[in-house]
């Protein structure tokens, strides 16, 4: 262990602790997306905070069946209704009732919930787990809430020219994709190149097709 990692276990002993699990939640979201979480956690109030994220406006609230590492039972779930400008939530448990959680950096141990504010009542300021479940379904793994809040990418294509985007299955180059124009041209490039001069060569071009 190093020193820093034995200094955070001995000054931070209870990671299931509230202000521990927001941190950790936020934690993972930014770094799966992978955008900069900045220099330091953020000094106001996590819950309330609208992240970052491109086409969302984003706030984040936690819940747990253990919020100790002392609790012996699991305790009541219910998230807080963050007030603000996000205009969807993020609602995130960490955990089981059946034990306590023990990373709370394990995106595993992670449930989520995206939910449109719009579709909250406006006086409303909390939600407790059933009543979620019973509107917005059982939940997200973090793969699948990345895959949602991350922006779709367009594929760029290469074409032979003069014909449309899909080419017939022998030719070798015609039916690449790629997440750049720049990938593509260099796979071109490399073909121009080997081939030279030569008669034989097909001429192709790069495509934009859109997000599946």
């Amino acid at each position: 262990m190093s020193e820093l990692s034995a200094f955070l276990e001995w000054n931070t002993p209870d990671l299931l602790a509230d202000d521990v699990r927001e941190a950790s939640c936020h934690w993972l979201v930014l770094k799966g997306l992978e955008l900069d979480p900045g220099p330091s956690k953020p000094n106001v109030d996590l819950q309330s905070l609208v992240l970052p994220l491109k086409s969302w406006q984003l706030a984040i609230s936690t819940a747990a069946f253990y919020s100790s590492a002392d609790q012996l039972k699991p305790g009541t779930v219910q998230f807080r209704i963050p007030g603000g400008e996000a205009t969807t939530l993020l609602f995130a448990l960490l955990g089981e009732s059946t034990s306590a959680p023990t990373n709370p950096l394990e995106p595993a141990q992670w449930l989520f919930w995206l939910v449109p504010t719009a579709k909250l009542h406006p006086d409303r300021q909390s939600i407790g787990l059933n009543p979620l479940k019973r509107a917005f379904g059982e939940g997200l793994t973090f793969d699948a809430l990345l895959a949602r809040l991350q922006p779709k990418r367009p594929v760029f294509r290469i074409v032979l020219d003069g014909q449309d985007a899909n080419p017939h299955p022998s030719d070798p180059i015609a039916g690449q994709d790629f997440e750049s124009y720049d990938a593509a041209y260099d796979v071109l490039e490399r073909y121009y190149a080997d081939l030279c001069c030569s008669d034989e060569r097909s001429y192709y071009r790069i495509v934009e097709r859109p997000p599946a």
